[in-house]
């Protein structure tokens, strides 16, 4: 990874993302973002011609470093809930702890077409536990909330987020949730036919995803998006 140095003591706002940067002050200044939507977010933010911009500089999307996670982290615990604590001894640019083994078997790279991704650290076995969201996933209680720690990123991260955040029921006729991860856990791709999927949790209120058959060391790890049911409306964003 880029860096490994924490960056704990810094608030949101002061770390190296923290903050919103000049161009996203300028994207907030008098406009009501108390009240976009995840759609007026990101057409506000411009997130589709920032990706363009890159590509037209020729810019290798890179991987988010230590200091990336962290601030987005301290921005978690300034704007959504204060009590969470990011307490893993395993570093969020290399995962979580999976289990008593360990962290999870996968690490994250840049993957050919699909920019960042996460691949295979070892062989897995066909119903081997890949990922477990409850170990990873943080949780925003309505959209006021994710406007909120938005608001507190600077554009770049501000729109991973817009396209990371997914919602998520944990039950039958369950509260719909608006969930994110704060580690590479996130980085999971999706796979373009049933063949490239190659984990799946065993129903859509679940979050163990297992694999779904033997997968080869740096084998890029990867789903179906459409698992999970997508309200946006149900979270109020």
């Amino acid at each position: 990874m880029p860096s490994t140095t924490s960056t704990s003591s810094d608030s949101p706002r002061t770390a190296g993302i923290g903050g919103p940067t000049s161009t996203t002050a300028d994207i907030y200044k008098n406009d009501d973002w108390q009240t976009w939507s995840r759609k007026k977010a990101k057409e506000k933010l411009k997130c589709r011609e920032l990706q363009r911009e890159l590509k037209r500089r020729g810019e290798t999307q890179s991987l988010p470093s230590m200091e990336y996670w962290q601030a987005m982290r301290n921005a978690y615990n300034q704007e959504v809930d204060p009590t969470h604590v990011f307490d893993d001894p395993i570093l969020p640019t290399e995962g979580y702890t999976l289990n008593e083994s360990g962290k999870q078997p996968f690490y994250s790279a840049l993957s050919p077409g699909k920019g960042r991704g996460l691949f295979a650290s070892r062989d897995i076995k066909k119903g081997e536990l890949v990922h477990d969201g409850a170990k990873a996933d943080v949780y925003f209680p309505d959209g006021d909330s994710m406007r909120k720690f938005l608001h507190a990123l600077p554009r770049e991260a501000a729109c991973d987020v817009l396209q990371w955040a997914w919602t998520q029921q944990y039950e039958k006729n369950g509260q719909m949730m608006l969930l994110l991860e704060i580690n590479i856990a996130i980085l999971m791709n999706e796979g373009n036919t049933d063949e490239e999927v190659n984990v799946l949790p065993k129903n859509k209120y679940s979050s163990k995803f297992y694999a779904t058959r033997n997968i080869a060391k740096d084998e890029e790890i990867l789903y179906d998006y459409s698992v999970y049911s997508t309200r946006w409306d149900k979270v109020g964003w």
